[in-house]
């Protein structure tokens, strides 16, 4: 069953409950990445949970990337391995609900 509350989320991170987390950058999101030649694109990660995508773009030049994810757990856990990461880049938002533009 899925559930969208935000504390379903929060509860998976906190009790390590999180099969689909690699526990680093999948080789094909990797490869693709590595194919970019225009670092100062805007990437948008919804429901981004631990984001090691986010973590290899930012650290390979990468600086308009900006997550976003339901539970903030995910989010820290991001900002505790690249405290560089910007703070305002980390966004504790429901992606469905987002509106306008990033900046």
């Amino acid at each position: 069953m899925h559930n969208s509350s935000s504390n379903y989320w929060e509860n998976r991170y906190q009790k390590k409950q999180t099969g689909w987390d690699l526990g680093e950058i999948s080789y094909p999101l990797k490869a693709y990445i590595d194919q970019l030649e225009d670092k100062s694109i805007r990437i948008l990660i919804p429901g981004a949970g631990n984001s090691y995508e986010a973590e290899y773009l930012f650290l390979n030049g990468f600086k308009n990337v900006y997550v976003a994810d339901f539970a903030s757990s995910p989010l820290q856990n991001i900002k505790n391995r690249v405290p560089n990461f910007p703070k305002n880049q980390l966004l504790h938002i429901d992606f469905f609900k987002m509106e306008g533009n990033l900046t």
